[in-house]
């Protein structure tokens, strides 16, 4: 249903830092995230944190002492987390991670399990009164060995997840809702792979454990914590509008948990444009970009797994190809990124779609390739100028998004200095320098 005090909870994911440590952590948050909190909202004042935790991540913060500490200090900083990123358990920043940031998949064991300890975790550090979310893979690698992707498999992991998040509830009060999130080359490419897997595969078994009224609480049960994350770049790589995919996931009864407010890029007439070849020299070691291509009847006739597939232009004109997209984050800021485009249009109106329909309070910025992009030095501010556009997107929809943040991510009403993080801070976190990445990628250039 719509909330009719609807309040977004706004953040950027911290996956576009190196660090795998609660060590690192807390040094990326001192030195990014507190700096691009002050630059948005004004020093000192409270923001909002999607924080990316990993398998190693949450074995730190497996003991109690480091929990309440990280607590403490996210309250110091005033930053309220209400959303985590466990999509990538592993590495995120080695050199390759490319098809490990599949692993593991939801057919096996140990990704319900960390999900599961992460989800703990956050019981104890989301602050009361709101929903938290944790985004996470959509099945498995599409390419992975079949015993990765049991469909059956993968399910069972799901709903050992769902029935988890259920018992935190229960026993803290706190609801936390699982957002699988689609992305090309998974499992759950888009929202009608989606639907089939909910209502074919996560469906039956979860009915099938229960007889005469518990199907219906097993049913409630699983609508209530398995969720979306919907990622407005993925949708549009492979030309699924994703205002549509908002609207088509509501009306077959699946909540979305969260959105990624991302952008893809474009370019029109591949055949004959010479931003074709800004594309390929894009191409690098450390993560896929999967690319897609329709023809003059708007179909996709041709799908890569990364750029270093796409041919020489004769190839492409030959199959036809009037626009070809490829799973390359970009600035939200930018309606064009060198000679290329943006999808940025379609993002701005998928949180367009997001605001009428006041259902989804997690949006989040992830643009986890500004690495690549720009030298480091660059990254606060171009965070927070994304940040910026999606506080002005909303205010195109009349959502003022710049005030102080409110307990209740969900949107639930709020009493006025109700947070933990309206109160007087106890010291400063002071942002301090770090030097570039030494490992050069080809393709970087500065926020424009």
């Amino acid at each position: 249903m719509p909330r009719a005090s609807w309040r977004p909870l706004i953040g950027y994911s911290t996956n576009v830092h190196r660090g795998e440590d609660l060590k690192a952590i807390r040094r990326y948050l001192r030195e990014y995230t507190v700096p691009v909190r002050d630059r948005v909202y004004g020093r000192g004042a409270p923001a909002g944190l999607e924080l990316r935790l990993g398998a190693r991540s949450a074995a730190d913060l497996g003991d109690p002492a480091a929990r309440e500490s990280f607590r403490a200090f996210l309250e110091d900083a005033r930053l309220e987390l209400f959303s985590i990123n466990a999509f990538p358990l592993l590495d995120f920043h080695a050199r390759r991670v490319k098809e490990k940031v599949y692993r593991p998949s939801w057919a096996e064991p140990d990704r319900a399990r960390i999900t599961n300890d992460i989800a703990r975790i956050f019981a104890e550090i989301l602050p009361a009164g709101g929903t938290g979310s944790i985004s996470t893979l959509g099945g498995a690698f599409r390419r992975a060995p079949a015993s990765l992707r049991s469909r059956e498999g993968m399910a069972r992991g799901y709903l050992d997840t769902v029935r988890h998040l259920a018992r935190i509830e229960e026993e803290t009060g706190r609801t936390i809702v699982l957002a699988a999130e689609p992305e090309p080359e998974t499992t759950l490419e888009t929202v009608r792979d989606v639907v089939e897997f909910f209502e074919g595969s996560l469906l039956p078994i979860a009915l099938g454990r229960s007889r005469g009224a518990g199907r219906a609480r097993a049913e409630a049960e699983l609508r209530k914590f398995f969720t979306v994350n919907l990622d407005t770049c993925h949708a549009s790589v492979l030309f699924e509008d994703p205002a549509r995919s908002l609207r088509d996931l509501r009306k077959a009864g699946i909540e979305v948990g969260k959105l990624h407010v991302t952008s893809a890029l474009s370019v029109r007439n591949p055949a004959r444009s010479p931003a074709y070849e800004d594309l390929k020299a894009m191409d690098e070691p450390r993560y896929f970009h999967q690319f897609a291509g329709r023809d003059a009847t708007g179909t996709v006739t041709w799908r890569g797994l990364d750029l270093d597939e796409l041919p020489e232009r004769d190839e492409v004109r030959r199959r036809g190809i009037v626009e070809l997209r490829s799973h390359y984050h970009v600035p939200l800021y930018r309606r064009k990124w060198k000679r290329l485009d943006t999808t940025r249009e379609e993002t701005r109106l998928a949180v367009l779609e997001a605001a009428a329909a006041k259902r989804c309070s997690h949006l989040v910025v992830e643009t986890y390739t500004w690495p690549l992009l720009a030298s480091e030095d660059r990254l606060v501010e171009g965070i927070a100028r994304e940040i910026e556009w999606l506080l002005d997107t909303l205010a195109e929809a009349g959502v003022d998004a710049r005030g102080e943040l409110r307990p209740g991510a969900s949107g639930a009403a709020a009493k006025p200095g109700a947070s933990p993080y309206n109160r007087p801070r106890e010291r400063t976190l002071l942002p301090r320098a770090r030097r570039a990445d030494p490992r050069p990628v080809r393709g970087r250039s500065r926020p424009g």
